[in-house]
């Protein structure tokens, strides 16, 4: 990493670790494989950056760490980047930068475009990220968005990081659920053709239902109504579903490269496959006339039926097969995305996979807490069976995807949020996503007044960074900066949400800079008297909207040119 490269921390980092080897050498020392890191002081007062490569490498000295500290500070090399190092107790390494630095950063934004933020920490593993898996028995609500919103969010940072991605979505045609599914068609097709008949105590009651059995009535007419078994009804309303799912879908933005059936495990034998495999792993032991998985010496609570005294195999035996099958495929890293409800299920399918004998730790399983939508002052519940709830695609009809997309992004996924129906249908700044959007609209709009103006901007090399020298101006700069590390803070835990508050944070910089000093808010930035500083201030607005895009594209959102 050289201090060309645009991230200043990286570089600064590369600095400390090549005088740390020079000084390890000096002392006769072998220095063991280890990471130096640069963190950002929380007070202000310490620098732009520190180390405390001195205190990782006491031990390895053996000498008092503000010793350690000066020897690495001797041998770090002159850059432009750096203004000053100091040290401070008890051994922190802390750098102010220079001017220039500033050039480097906005030189190196604009030059890499919108690959600027890109990191190379999957190095092209291959990881599969399996999420939304709604089972198709209705249409989506819009309490199932969290899900697909955050596994796509996941996927498309990943992607930024290096890694080879693949989405897929499972999903469940087989089992009680879907039986009552095909039942309940069958119910509303024969109403349909005029029959009195019950409706299932189970059913799914929603309108949708209705819907889809006068789709049915109109493609088969009554040739159905002495059909005894509820396959035809049952495959006929997941097709019809599973559509509606994909639209939906591509409306956010999000498309599957691959369709999994859970039937197809039944089908094609994997699922008896995987019994075999426990079998010969000798994970599994009869009890009671079933066989039971022994999990529990995998960290499970206890172990698990895999198949009853009657033969029926349970819930938990086809996602092993499905387990089985992603690690066969050759995916370096599974990612599965849950709802609350499953947190308890975690140890039990890592568990399997263990017993399987692929390693638990490839498997991350993200476990999100449910959503709480308000609307009109009032808490609605979302339920598909009774048929009572928002759909998804009226949400994105009415509010608008970005805005959905950014709602569902902005808390991490272990934290219990509420949707907040008129929050989201706000058009002005108040509402988050509007804020930030606004924010490359204005950079497009001073654009748009140069040139009515007849300035033109004449690219970064014409600009003087070291005009930028307001307080506001340094603090969009050094929030520009950080772009990558968030990329990859949010790639290794897996938590887009860093990119939602970064783009608020660096938004809410660029609007306190922008209306600061001057009721005219363009000639904060458009001088024609002061043609230096017009084209440095420019510059990093240029570098502001590259940033501001790279971030919203980064999570599937548009950046608005005008609002």
């Amino acid at each position: 990493m050289t201090e060309n490269s645009g991230n200043i921390k990286e570089s600064l980092e590369e600095f400390v670790k090549q005088a740390l080897q020079s000084y390890a050498e000096a002392q006769g020392v072998t220095l063991p494989k280890m990471t130096i890191l640069i963190e950002r002081p929380k007070v202000k007062e310490f620098g732009d950056f520190a180390s405390n490569a001195a205190m990782q490498t006491v031990k390895i000295f053996k000498k008092n760490p503000m010793e350690i500290a000066e020897g690495i500070k001797e041998r770090i090399p002159p850059s432009p980047l750096i203004g000053e190092i100091s040290i401070a107790k008890p051994g922190f390494i802390n750098f102010r930068l220079n001017p220039a630095a500033s050039g480097i950063a906005l030189k190196t934004i604009l030059a890499q475009g919108a690959d600027f933020g890109r990191v190379n920490v999957g190095n092209g593993k291959k990881v599969l990220i399996e999420f939304m898996s709604a089972n198709p028995t209705g249409p989506l609500h819009i309490g199932h968005a969290r899900n697909a919103i955050l596994g796509d969010s996941i996927a498309r940072i990943l992607n930024a990081a290096g890694y080879a991605v693949t989405r897929e979505y499972y999903y469940n045609d087989a089992g009680v659920q879907m039986k009552n599914l095909g039942l309940s068609l069958q119910a509303r097709y024969l109403q349909a053709l005029g029959e009195d008949v019950p409706f299932p105590e189970d059913g799914y009651q929603g309108d949708y239902m209705k819907e889809i059995a006068q789709m049915l009535v109109a493609e088969k007419g009554d040739s159905l109504k002495s059909t005894q078994e509820t396959q035809t009804f049952t495959q006929f309303a997941a097709d019809h579903i599973i559509k509606l799912i994909d639209a939906d879908m591509r409306a956010l933005g999000i498309y599957f490269d691959n369709w999994f059936s859970e039937a197809s495990l039944h089908k094609n034998g994997k699922v008896d496959r995987a019994l075999d495999r426990l079998a010969q792993q000798g994970m599994l032991y009869e009890k009671d006339g079933a066989a039971w998985l022994r999990s529990e010496q995998f960290g499970d609570e206890k172990d698990r039926v895999v198949i009853k005294s009657d033969g029926e195999k349970t819930y938990i035996m086809p996602d092993i097969a499905y387990h089985q099958d992603k690690f066969e495929r050759g995916y370096d890293i599974l990612i599965n995305v849950l709802g609350g409800d499953h947190h308890g299920y975690v140890p039990r399918l890592k568990a399997g996979v263990q017993a399987l004998g692929f390693d638990a730790a490839r498997l991350h399983c993200i476990v999100f807490q449910m959503v709480t939508l308000l609307k009109d002052g009032e808490q609605i519940k979302l339920s598909t069976r009774a048929g009572k709830f928002i759909t998804l695609k009226n949400a994105i009809d009415e509010l608008g995807a970005d805005v959905v997309r950014f709602f569902f992004l902005m808390r991490g996924a272990d934290s219990q949020m509420t949707f907040d129906w008129q929050l989201a249908k706000d058009h002005s700044m108040n509402n988050p996503v509007f804020y930030v959007q606004y924010a490359h609209a204005r950079c497009c709009s001073l654009f748009k007044k140069a040139e009515e103006m007849g300035i033109t901007w004449l690219g970064v090399e014409q600009g003087d960074p070291a005009l930028l020298a307001l307080e506001e101006e340094q603090t969009v700069i050094k929030t520009l900066e950080r772009y990558p590390e968030m990329v990859r803070l949010a790639a290794e835990t897996m938590e887009p949400h860093h990119i939602t508050v970064y783009l608020c944070e660096l938004a809410g910089a660029f609007h306190t800079l922008f209306t600061s000093g001057t009721k005219d808010e363009t000639k904060r930035f458009l001088r024609p008297d002061e043609p230096a500083l017009t084209q440095a201030r420019m510059t990093l607005v240029a570098a502001l909207r590259q940033v501001l895009a790279n971030g919203l594209n980064l999570i599937g959102i548009s950046p608005m040119e005008k609002m």
